[in-house]
């Protein structure tokens, strides 16, 4: 059962986009993560480390049932690209262990087939399931 203090201690995330990172927004009520923006940061892992330290507190004390993981990127680096896939390995444990229902949805640019590879790309790399939605 979630403890109603630590629950109600976590706080929506949202951290603006720079032309090298994206908008990320993270949501206690919905279990929504969306990312928004070009992925190409000098340091990876700083960058990812808010982002990690939300999901690993919301999961562990909100106790949800799912989590929504939708980008919306533009491009993405080979450094950051590890980096993300750490992160759905991590999620990919949490569903394990927790039974967690994780949905990723890939949004790209109908003309971006560069984006819609990666995509598919990305859902090879990973066990969880990678939704790819055309948009435009």
């Amino acid at each position: 059962m979630a403890n109603e203090e630590s629950i109600s201690e976590l706080i929506d995330l949202c951290i603006p986009a720079t032309t090298e990172t994206p908008e990320i927004k993270c949501e206690k009520a919905t279990g929504r993560i969306t990312l928004v923006g070009n992925l190409i940061p000098s340091d990876p892992q700083s960058f990812f480390s808010p982002l990690l330290r939300w999901i690993k507190y919301y999961i562990e004390s909100a106790s949800p049932s799912k989590l929504n993981v939708e980008l919306y990127l533009t491009f993405v680096n080979g450094s950051s690209e590890r980096h993300l896939i750490k992160l759905f390995k991590t999620l990919e444990e949490y569903q394990q262990q927790k039974g967690l229902s994780i949905n990723i949805i890939c949004h790209y640019e109908s003309e971006d087939p560069d984006m819609r590879e990666w995509g598919k790309e990305l859902s090879l790399a990973i066990h969880l399931p990678v939704e790819l939605a055309e948009i435009n």
